[in-house]
């Protein structure tokens, strides 16, 4: 676990990704609507989106302006990563500025665009954020690489990636590879992945990893308790 210190805030974390929005009024954009939904119904303190918010580089400005408006129904901060269908290339949704309240006063989205990986700092709900976007449609990166440590700050760590999980050597799928290793050692609370369409926990100690699955293939998100007494709680929940 990133900190011992018993003075952490409880913090609640909706966990999706993969939703594939392609065009406007298509069950996926419904998907998104019943997540914007739930977060407010469970009054969750923070949103994370692990990649693949959109289906492609190629989708259309009012999807991507629908995504922005389901955004600001939310009070909460909202982070996204750029995965390998949506990565941050030129023209990707991402690069539209302009569609996006990034840099406006009180927008509460962050999208995570360095591309060595960035850290978010959010003080109010007492977590620090890790995020690495997906930067081309080749397969050799490598989500989690240059993960920094944890830092002694009172505050819950959570990463985010987008990639397959691996814990052989010589994986059979050699893109997007996030090794067991990098997530032991990392020291983080928690890292929220995606790019899997079936909620599965990979890790459970010393630190959780979970997919969260896909809304458009099962359904479901994944809901993240952060408590000290209880530590790091991570359950499916259906928006069906």
């Amino acid at each position: 676990m990133a900190n011992k210190e018993n003075n952490r805030p409880r913090c609640r974390i909706l966990h999706t990704s993969d939703l594939h929005l392609t065009w406007l009024g298509d069950k996926e954009c419904g998907n998104l609507v019943a997540v914007a939904d739930l977060a407010n119904q469970m009054k969750v303190d923070l949103v994370l989106v692990a990649g693949d918010l959109f289906e492609s580089a190629r989708v259309e400005d009012d999807v991507v302006g629908f995504a922005v408006q389901q955004f600001q129904r939310l009070p909460m901060p909202v982070a996204v990563l750029p995965g390998n269908h949506d990565c941050l290339v030129s023209g990707s949704p991402y690069d539209r500025r302009e569609l996006w309240p990034r840099f406006h006063r009180g927008a509460n989205v962050h999208i995570f665009r360095k591309p060595e990986g960035e850290i978010l700092t959010l003080p109010e709900q007492g977590v620090v954020l890790w995020g690495k976007p997906i930067l081309s449609y080749d397969d050799d990166a490598r989500p989690m690489a240059g993960i920094p440590g944890p830092q002694n700050n009172g505050q819950w760590h959570v990463a985010v990636a987008h990639g397959y999980y691996v814990t052989n050597p010589s994986p059979y799928f050699t893109s997007y590879n996030i090794t067991h290793e990098e997530i032991v050692t990392s020291g983080w609370d928690y890292i929220a992945l995606g790019h899997v369409v079936n909620f599965r926990c990979v890790c459970e100690e010393p630190v959780k990893a979970c997919y969260c699955g896909s809304p458009s293939q099962t359904g479901g998100v994944a809901i993240v308790d952060l408590a000290e007494d209880t530590g790091v709680q991570v359950s499916s929940y259906s928006l069906r």
